[in-house]
């Protein structure tokens, strides 16, 4: 994306760049049209974007915000559970990468 696309967060409406948020897009199951993460950003369709946090999450699900931005009715009750799961798999790889030296990275200089 160009440095100078900004997108929507549909939880908290604050507008910040892409790098900030995660895509959600629609996915149809065999229970009617879900909302999913669509962390490589490659689901094709509309997309509605959402800060990484429970907070937003939570509040654009009690607000229905993924109905009015995919302009049809989802079920986005999974959303938060696969959040979480994102969120832990990025952390334990996070720290995989980081020294024992409280989180900083190794240095060469050592």
């Amino acid at each position: 994306m160009s440095q100078n696309s900004l997108r929507t967060c549909v939880g908290c409406k604050k507008v910040v760049s892409p790098d900030q948020l995660v895509r959600v897009a629609v996915e149809h199951t065999q229970h009617g049209p879900e909302a999913v993460l669509d962390v490589s950003r490659r689901i094709g369709g509309r997309g509605a974007w959402v800060h990484p946090t429970q907070e937003c999450v939570g509040t654009a699900v009690r607000r229905r915000a993924f109905n009015r931005a995919f302009r049809t009715a989802v079920s986005a009750e999974n959303l938060g559970h696969h959040l979480n799961v994102l969120l832990s798999t990025r952390w334990n790889g996070q720290k995989e990468s980081e020294s024992e030296d409280h989180g900083k990275p190794m240095s060469a200089k050592r």
